[in-house]
């Protein structure tokens, strides 16, 4: 019987006209593969290709590396063989040093040993003279303690001497300080000068011989007055104290009977230092000096820079000391 599809009869060339156009399809899709099989081919052959080449370089870079090596391993046997020859001639050598080094060790031991044998005389002697010092300090040292408490005893005495001597000292040196202190009149009897002596006597002398109560000359032999030689610019007298001599006043005993005016002008010096001046006629004239500003000196001055006589009684100097040039105190 026939066949039916959906009912109709199939054409026959229709399924043939399928057919063919299903093949050429496939054999288009054949060669589609067929040229993408080419391409790869053509891909594969050129790797193949690079890789040969690549073959072709590492096979040269190994035998490059193998002649290296085989140039290393000549050079190393080389190198091996100079050392070894080298180390061979060194040992040689370390032995003759070895040798050396034995004998000489050898007579440093023998040296050694007479070495010690000396330092056990000299152990030996060194002990016996540290016994002799040990025996000898011991006696030196008893006899030291006995010289020791004699200096202790001594130096008590001594010590008890010196505490009184400057106990005596002290008292003296008070008594010194007490005595310098005192303001006295230490003008009197002192030596004096003049630079215009009077013919007929009135020297400088009279102005420290402590008489200032006479004083009209009813007889001549009673005048105790001091008269320079004659009117004459710049007439002094002066005093020598005989030491340094803290300075606390000077007093002028004038004429009372005539004359005091000549006196005007004067100056009392001290050494160099003004004292004071005469400014009018008087009897007496006192120039003290004030504490706060101590005077030291060794001669008073009078000067009468004016034409004058210098005709006084008597030229007082009341002070305190003698002191030393570099030990003076207020």
């Amino acid at each position: 019987g026939e066949s039916q599809v959906g009912g109709r009869r199939p054409d026959p060339e229709e399924s043939v006209v399928n057919t063919c156009q299903d093949l050429k399809e496939e054999a288009q899709e054949i060669r589609r593969e067929g040229y993408s099989a080419i391409d790869k081919a053509d891909l594969i052959r050129e790797q193949a290709y690079r890789t040969k080449d690549e073959a072709f370089d590492m096979k040269d870079e190994a035998l490059e590396i193998k002649e290296s090596a085989m140039e290393t391993r000549s050079a190393l046997e080389t190198t091996l063989v100079e050392t070894l020859a080298l180390m061979k001639s060194q040992a040689t050598v370390s032995n003759l040093y070895i040798q050396e080094i034995r004998t000489t060790l050898s007579s440093v031991s023998s040296r050694m040993d007479r070495l010690e044998q000396g330092l056990e005389q000299i152990e030996e002697t060194i002990s016996d003279q540290r016994t002799a010092i040990e025996e000898k300090f011991t006696a030196q040292s008893a006899a030291l303690e006995k010289i020791e408490q004699k200096v202790d005893d001594r130096a008590s005495e001594v010590a008890a001497k010196v505490s009184e001597t400057q106990a005596i000292a002290a008292t003296i040196k008070n008594r010194q300080q007490a005595w310098i202190s005192e303001v006295r009149l230490i003008s009197l009897y002192k030596v004096t000068e003049e630079n215009n002596r009077h013919a007929s006597g009135y020297n400088s002398d009279l102005v420290t011989d402590g008489q200032f109560v006479l004083d009209r000359h009813t007889d001549n032999s009673m005048r105790t007055y001091i008269h320079t030689g004659s009117k004459a610019r710049n007439n002094k007298i002066w005093i020598e104290l005989g030491g340094v001599f803290r300075i606390h006043k000077i007093k002028i005993w004038n004429l009372r009977h005539c004359c005091q005016e000549q006196l005007v002008g004067s100056h009392i010096y001290a050494d160099d230092e003004l004292i004071g001046t005469v400014i009018e006629a008087l009897i007496t004239y006192d120039f003290t000096v004030s504490d706060e500003d101590p005077t030291y000196a060794s001669r008073v001055t009078l000067h009468q820079p004016l034409a004058q006589h210098i005709h006084i009684l008597e030229l007082q100097v009341w002070g305190s000391g003698p002191f030393q040039p570099d030990d003076k105190f207020a």
